[in-house]
């Protein structure tokens, strides 16, 4: 068996500030360094003063960056290495006994590089821990205090001053550039958002108009559509009785078949206005009573007829003394018609079973039409209740149906907070 892999974590982006800040420290702390080590030239220095110099000016700017980028919140992580620039600095100052031009250099080139970096709050914070750092320096120095440099540190700290001031200047344009790119950046992509919901608003106008204009179409096509084969099939069952009252057989079975076929397209017709209510959301649910039991009894005398036609058995077991239930009665009949259609259209010599029970733990209503018909392959069943689609297309010829039967089932079923599912192998 194979071993799961380890869940992998994507290391955080680091913020910006981390390289620009790495930048104006290295050059910060060489400048410092050659300042500083002009003082202790000056002076007896211990070899340990040399060794945090040297740190300070060489080591510390790499090893500060490492950590921020290592860090999970980079961007807090280089705000507490200024911090720590700071207190360096302070020390610093402490060891070279306040020396004016040193000291100075390194109060402002650090309130500088803090302000600009992380603001006034955190540049506040800096002047704060600057001055614990320096009496630690002061308290290693002895507490000496020497304000005055000689010519040659005073020269190196106003010569070193002036590169500072010119890189700190370099950076905070790089800043303002990238400030200005972001804005553009940002400008474009809301215009590029402004113009995407002008669209969309357009979008949906036209689509609620079409909505509008499908939803007057259905109605005028409800009355223009129904009218005209109502008549065709009323007609056409009073010259087939007539026919039939004369003795004219021949006319009388031409007859039926015209109103047979009046009748289904009658109900194809009300299958796709059906249809097309549901897609425009324009159907809704009526809660009445129903008793189940003289329901299933009238939509099965209906479908009777068709399936027997087609020499199948057709059974069915339903308890009439199954209790009332509230809901839409109108729709769960078409939901059973458009079942019993179908296991009559695709059962031909065989046995169609209607059942009906109340599940009295869920207070649900079941109805089940089980047939020996012709099945459905697994990989078909996922295509079964979607509108106008067909199973096969050999069937379709074979049996005829639009394919909006089950789709409507489906929908009813969802509006009124039930389901359908299907479980069949083909058969013959």
């Amino acid at each position: 068996m194979q071993a799961p892999a380890a869940p992998t974590t994507s290391q955080p982006p680091v913020h910006p500030i981390v390289e620009l800040d790495y930048r104006v420290r290295s050059w910060a702390n060489l400048l410092v360094l050659v300042v500083m080590a002009s003082v202790f030239l000056e002076r007896e220095s211990p070899a340990w003063y040399w060794l945090l110099l040297v740190f300070q000016g060489v080591a510390w700017a790499p090893m500060a960056r490492a950590r921020a980028k290592r860090a999970t919140d980079s961007r807090r992580a280089e705000h507490q290495n200024l911090l720590t620039d700071a207190v360096i600095y302070g020390v610093l100052s402490g060891l070279a006994s306040f020396s004016l031009w040193p000291t100075t250099l390194m109060l402002a080139s650090i309130l500088l590089s803090v302000l600009s970096l992380g603001g006034p709050q955190l540049a506040a914070r800096a002047a704060i821990v600057f001055v614990p750092g320096a009496l630690l320096g002061s308290a290693l120095n002895g507490f000496s205090l020497q304000f005055e440099s000689s010519l040659r540190t005073s020269l190196l700290s106003v010569v070193c001053f002036v590169p500072y001031l010119l890189m700190f200047g370099m950076n905070s344009f790089v800043q303002n550039q990238r400030a200005q790119r972001a804005r553009h950046e940002l400008a474009h992509r809301n215009e590029q958002v402004t113009r995407q919901n002008r669209e969309l608003e357009l979008a949906r106008m036209l689509a609620e108009s079409a909505n509008r204009t499908k939803g007057a179409f259905l109605a005028n096509m409800s009355h223009e559509l129904r009218t005209p084969l109502n008549a065709i099939i009323g007609y056409s069952e009073m010259l087939e009785s007539d026919a039939i009252d004369a003795g004219q057989h021949t006319k009388a079975q031409d007859l039926q078949k015209i109103r047979t076929a009046g009748t289904s397209l009658l109900a194809m017709v009300e299958d796709v206005l059906n249809l097309s209510r549901l897609e425009a959301g324009q159907t809704y649910l009526a809660s009445n009573p129903i008793r189940p039991g003289e329901m299933v009894r009238a939509v099965a005398d209906t479908a009777r007829e068709q399936i027997e036609n087609n020499g199948n058995v057709f059974r069915i077991d339903c308890d009439m003394g199954t209790p009332c239930v509230m809901g839409d009665e109108g729709k769960i009949r078409q939901i059973l018609s458009h079942l019993l259609s179908n296991a009559g259209k695709f059962t031909r010599a065989g046995e169609v079973v209607l059942r009906a029970w109340h599940e009295a733990d869920t207070q649900t209503l079941v109805l089940q039409v089980s047939d020996t018909g012709i099945g459905i392959a697994p990989a078909q069943r996922e295509h079964l209740f979607r509108a106008f689609a067909q199973v096969d297309d050999s069937s379709t010829r074979r049996f005829g149906g639009s394919g909006m039967g089950l789709a409507i089932a489906q929908h009813y079923c969802d509006l009124m907070g039930g389901a359908i599912d299907v479980e069949s192998e083909p058969g013959a």
